[in-house]
């Protein structure tokens, strides 16, 4: 019974230790990934209102082609949802 104690003692230190420091290992991990996260959200947000805004000069600069190429667009998805 000695020896267990003895075994049991010195292991829950360490242990103990060991969880804390993959705790806070974890942690940090994580809240650097949710940086990294936001930062490349906010990146193709960006990139995403600049083509939005590009599409929207192009549509404004040639109505009448962007009108028909809509209209293709929509006849062709026609086209296959009938098949």
């Amino acid at each position: 019974m000695a020896t267990n104690d003895r075994f049991g003692a010195s292991a829950s230190g360490p242990k103990s230790s060991v969880g804390e420091s993959i705790g806070s290992s974890a942690s940090a991990a994580m809240s650097s990934a949710g940086e990294h996260i936001s930062d490349v959200a906010g990146q193709a947000q960006g990139v995403a209102q600049e083509q939005l805004d590009k599409l929207s000069a192009s549509i404004r600069k040639n109505p009448i082609q962007s009108a028909g190429i809509a209209a293709g667009i929509g006849f062709m998805l026609a086209l296959l949802a009938r098949k």
